[in-house]
């Protein structure tokens, strides 16, 4: 019993050191590049550390009012070692939260090879509302290639997965899901890898009890192609 509170004790410990890093890691950068810590939207902001460097995503405060806040994008690119900073991407009110709520800001640890000398770092920006007869989620994909001591965002916001449905209020209703996979082809347009995006859709009715009655699939494809700095449907 005596071992068991240890180890509760001492990762609770290693959590509250871990946060404590990490968000001096974010005030330190965010210094940096000239952004206030009262500006900084604390909740939100993250990093990832890399093999050659740690990305840094610092949501800026630009503009609030009564239900609604606006942000500036900042992703920062930093050396593992100094601190010091290698590339950024500054967007101006990129994101916003109001009726539809921003729960997380999530990087994932891998990186994309989008030809021989360009990888991109992928962010997913996690949306949801509260209403319980219209209810709505949205995860959204942003890529940004590094390209020497340059971060540029090569895809915006590119629904990944989805929920949305009419509801009573409880469970019965009908729901619409979508649930993307990414894959990088071996093929190229303008030097940079084509993204081929299989999504699979269902649509399904649900009882008050919350289980699904009736329920159809299918699969969709899509491919992206750059051109003119960014990834595009050209369908």
């Amino acid at each position: 019993m005596r071992s068991l509170l240890t180890m509760i004790l001492l990762t609770l410990f290693w959590n509250c050191l871990g946060q404590n890093q990490s968000q001096q890691l974010i005030e330190q950068t965010a210094q940096k590049v000239g952004i206030q810590n009262s500006d900084i939207f604390s909740r939100l902001a993250t990093s990832q550390k890399f093999d050659n460097g740690i990305l840094i995503v610092i949501p800026e405060i630009t503009e609030e009012g009564e239900g609604y806040i606006i942000l500036n994008s900042n992703i920062i690119f930093t050396d593992n070692k100094t601190g010091a900073v290698k590339a950024k991407y500054s967007g101006q009110k990129d994101w916003s939260i109001d009726a539809v709520s921003i729960d997380k800001i999530e990087i994932e640890p891998k990186l994309y090879q989008l030809n021989e000398l360009t990888t991109a770092f992928a962010l997913k920006i996690f949306y949801s509302n509260q209403s319980r007869p219209n209810p709505y989620s949205s995860t959204q994909l942003s890529l940004y290639a590094l390209e020497g001591n340059e971060l540029n965002r090569v895809l915006k916001d590119f629904p990944m997965k989805s929920f949305n449905g009419e509801t009573d209020t409880t469970c019965k209703g009908e729901f619409e899901e979508h649930s993307k996979n990414m894959q990088v082809l071996n093929t190229f347009s303008n030097n940079y890898a084509d993204l081929k995006f299989i999504d699979k859709i269902e649509l399904s009715e649900r009882n008050e009890d919350c289980e699904k009655v009736k329920a159809d699939t299918r699969k969709e494809f899509e491919i992206l192609k750059y051109e003119n700095g960014e990834y595009k449907n050209k369908a």
